[in-house]
């Protein structure tokens, strides 16, 4: 399960070569880039990482977001605006991505929406399934929020957080929704040097998951560039 979740969270899923990993003094480890920085490895607040928060506010999908795209799997799918947003070929072979997207302004923001036919008993347990094993593939992460929000009148899990995947930092937006079958997720993610000017663009594209009938739509796969990837470690 891990393997097919990670799929939409971290996009780098093939062998390369790691950071180079340390202890400190005082037991905590850190990675060590080819520029000489580190960072901890994990520098989430413990009480993030335990905490899910509500936000009270009401998050509705963009009026611009006009199209609705069907997951095959569960009652549930998302509107997007085909104007800011394409439909590009999903990276990597996996069942749970049913369509992956590139903004048609800024060619550095992707996003992924996935679903699994899988009984998880609640969205607290998946986020506790979640975020260790984001935190086992990932050579840098920091949770920065998690929050139960209401978008387009369904209960929804927010989370926010910060990664570095083989040297390169990124910053993650996702949504993910649970039903009697199971979950749909949409996540949005950018360069972390480009995140602040993109957020609100990626926040209204996450804000289209809606609960509807699942389906089998036709829609055209546009060539594009694929999400950053980086070349597979030589044999």
């Amino acid at each position: 399960m891990n393997k097919i979740i990670l799929s939409a969270f971290i996009i780098f899923s093939f062998s390369v070569r790691a950071q180079t990993k340390a202890m400190t003094e005082d037991g905590k480890e850190v990675v060590l880039f080819d520029n000489k920085t580190w960072k901890f490895v994990n520098e989430s607040d413990e009480k993030t990482l335990e905490t899910i928060t509500t936000n009270e506010g009401l998050f509705e999908k963009s009026k611009e977001s006009t199209f609705l795209v069907r997951s095959k799997n569960i009652d549930a799918g998302f509107y997007y605006n085909p104007k800011s947003w394409r439909i590009v070929k999903a990276p990597g072979a996996t069942a749970f991505v049913e369509y992956a997207f590139n903004n048609n302004s800024n060619s550095s923001i992707y996003a992924l929406f996935g679903s699994e036919i899988l009984p998880v008993q609640s969205l607290k347990n998946l986020k506790d399934i979640l975020i260790p094993a984001i935190q086992r593939n990932a050579d840098y992460f920091r949770l920065k929020n998690s929050e139960y929000r209401t978008i387009n009148g369904i209960k929804v899990l927010h989370i926010e957080y910060s990664a570095n995947v083989k040297g390169l930092d990124f910053e993650y937006i996702a949504n993910l929704y649970l039903n009697g079958e199971g979950y749909s997720s949409i996540s949005t993610y950018t360069y972390a040097n480009q995140f602040e000017a993109n957020k609100k663009e990626m926040e209204n594209f996450a804000n289209g998951l809606v609960k509807t009938e699942k389906g089998k739509d036709i829609v055209e796969v546009i060539k594009g560039p694929p999400p950053p990837m980086l070349p597979k470690k030589s044999k």
